[in-house]
């Protein structure tokens, strides 16, 4: 294979990774970096019709995720407890096999006294935060998980923003998370986590 041939392979095999991505704004930014790879494959084959194409869909990429950074969705908590409706019990069974692969620690047994809030987007249950109370204002996480399609950060940043008030009656509220799971651990220091010893992690809020 020429190298231009190698090139257009690569810009196909980036367009058809984007379609397997579950979060639409991965999908639309890999769908752009292969779009705009391929809009070149196109101009050095001289197949016109193959550049122009891509162009178009690289606008509309470009244009979808403008959209998107400008949305302003409305986000509320709605708090559950275990064993007190079926909806939390069937998001645990139902997302069970995403849970295990980034929280492999977590069980949805034994969570007695522990306590659940679901973030909500526009109405829509996008992540589950399940703690139990340690002491005054002290909270171990248990779970933190986001549904695929809505693994931007914003329904995390939400809620620990709202955290210390919501839940620890304003002043200050200390989180311990604990993870080995890379995936897990970028995304607990992304969030401002602080490592204090080997796999356990500290975040403070406060209101």
């Amino acid at each position: 294979m020429s190298t231009i041939e190698v090139f257009g392979t690569f810009a196909s095999l980036v367009i058809a990774a984007s379609l397997m991505m579950k979060n639409l704004k991965r999908l639309r930014l890999i769908n752009l970096a292969g779009s705009v790879m391929f809009a070149l494959y196109g101009l050095g084959i001289k197949a016109l019709p193959v550049f122009l194409v891509n162009v178009f869909i690289v606008l509309i990429d470009a244009w979808y995720l403008y959209r998107l950074r400008l949305e302003r969705s409305a986000f509320s908590l709605l708090h559950a407890k275990k064993g007190e409706g079926a909806y939390l019990e069937e998001f645990l069974r139902f997302y069970a096999k995403d849970i295990a692969a980034h929280a492999p620690d977590f069980s949805a047994e034994g969570l007695e006294g522990a306590e659940a809030v679901f973030v909500l987007r526009d109405m829509m249950p996008t992540s589950l935060v399940i703690y139990r109370r340690k002491g005054e204002g002290v909270f171990d996480l248990l779970l933190d998980y986001a549904v695929p399609a809505y693994r931007d950060y914003k329904s995390a940043d939400f809620f620990f923003r709202t955290a210390a008030e919501d839940i620890a009656g304003k002043g200050e509220a200390r989180f311990y998370a604990k993870s080995a799971v890379p995936v897990h651990v970028k995304y607990l220091k992304r969030l401002g986590f602080v490592e204090s010893e080997a796999g356990t992690f500290i975040k403070t809020v406060r209101s």
